[in-house]
């Protein structure tokens, strides 16, 4: 295998979803950059801070916030990116079952496991939306040198399982629609 065929991928779109499938799975993706970006924003000030901290302890200062803000940024950051990650096709995959069986099956491996993820993100949604709710209108803040409301932090993993459930919508809708599930196909 050449060294650019190594450090490169192929990403192919897929092209026969429906119409009403296209605006849906757009809309996904339109939300997934944004909080990719987001993440990435986050990232860069992460960075930042971290090494304005260690500049100033340099001199025996310091914010006594890198690790509640660089702990929390931290979470945001995998939440955020994660359904963004499954539709680039960056998350790993074992097709080791699926490619060993037909394709019957696989289809139905495929269906069970979108349902089961989708109703596992819905529910664990459910209960991060009361977490949030609750920490909002008590108005709980961290118990932190800068007290940051809880419902901020809390926000990202609910935004995350959000998106994450709306990608396994489209996943689902193009498996029924159009017979199979990948957005993209990641080969390496």
């Amino acid at each position: 295998m050449a060294l650019e065929e190594h450090h490169t991928h192929r990403l192919s779109e897929a092209t026969d979803d429906p119409k009403w499938l296209r605006a849906i799975s757009h809309l996904s993706t339109v939300l997934n950059r944004i909080a990719a970006f987001a993440a990435a924003c986050i990232l860069v000030f992460m960075t930042a801070f971290t090494l304005l901290e260690i500049c100033l302890r340099l001199f025996s200062k310091s914010t006594f916030m890198a690790d509640a803000l660089v702990g929390n940024g931290v979470a945001a950051v995998c939440f955020l990116s994660a359904a963004w990650a499954l539709e680039e096709g960056f998350m790993i995959r074992v097709k080791v079952i699926t490619d060993r069986v037909g394709p019957k099956i696989a289809w139905a491996c495929e269906f069970f496991t979108l349902i089961a993820v989708e109703a596992l993100l819905l529910f664990m949604a459910h209960y991060q939306w009361k977490t949030v709710y609750k920490y909002w209108s008590r108005g709980t803040v961290s118990e932190t040198y800068l007290p940051i409301p809880l419902f901020i932090p809390e926000s990202f993993f609910l935004i995350g399982l959000g998106l994450m459930a709306l990608q396994i919508i489209v996943r689902l809708l193009r498996l029924l629609a159009v017979g199979h599930a990948e957005e993209r196909a990641l080969t390496l």
